[in-house]
Parts: C-alpha cells; structure tokens; sequence
C-alpha cells in the first residue's frame, strides 16, 4: 500500500490519481482525499444518463463517501487498520450499482507525516510477487 504515497506526486501528475479533499470537507472529512483514476472513471464520471439527471462528479463523489465515514465510524469501534473495504453504489446505465472500495490511510507523499485517505477499486492495488 506504499505506492499511493510513494509515487503520488507523479500519479498526480500524470493524472493516475486525484485530489478530491474540498468536496470531501463538505461531507465532513477534514483529512486530504484521493482518489485512483480508475475509481475516478468508474465512479465518479456520470454517465449520459446520470448526467441527465443532474449528477455531477461532486454529487457521485458525496455517494461514496457517505458510506466511507459510516464504515470509518464502524471500524473504528472494532479494530485499528489503515485498510478498511466498503460497498458504495452508483448509477450506471440507468441501474444502481454497487462497487467494491478499499480506503487506505497514510501519509501524503512518503516524506510527510500529513495524514490522508486514498480510495481506490480492488483492481487498483499492486499485484502481489510470490
């Protein structure tokens, strides 16, 4: 799970990642949010549909961090991990969808101690080297 901060300056350069902390502070996140360019496409993106109904990617955005605190709040009563696996759901084509998140807590960029949540699909994660 080091990559996200290890590479995040040039993930967010390159456009792999994305900063989406002001939308978050509206929901009442105050640590720094990212998010992996494929939860970004997957999720965030409406489609014509969504569009359509006047979803944007701030509103899809709020969809998913809605059930990230319940699950923060949740986990923390039980167990400390930096890792923690929810279920939000979207539109897509016309039909809720639920996806797979993963949140993982660390730091910024491997030289910081500023705290932050990267989301990201299971898809996203490193494969493991035997």
């Amino acid at each position: 799970m080091e990559k996200f901060c290890l590479e995040r300056e040039a993930d967010l350069e390159l456009e792999k990642q994305f900063e989406v902390s002001n939308v978050a502070r509206e929901s009442g996140l105050m640590i720094r949010i990212f998010v992996t360019s494929s939860l970004k496409k997957e999720m965030m993106e409406p489609d014509s549909e969504a569009s359509a109904r006047g979803e944007d990617e701030n509103t899809r955005l709020k969809e998913i961090l809605s059930p990230l605190v319940s699950s923060i709040r949740a986990t923390r009563k039980t167990k400390r991990t930096n890792l923690i696996d929810f279920t939000a759901s979207v539109t897509k084509d016309g039909k809720d969808r639920e996806f797979q998140v993963i949140s993982c807590l660390g730091p910024v960029t491997k030289d910081s101690e500023e705290p932050c949540i990267t989301l990201l699909l299971p898809e996203d994660l490193p494969e493991e080297t035997p």
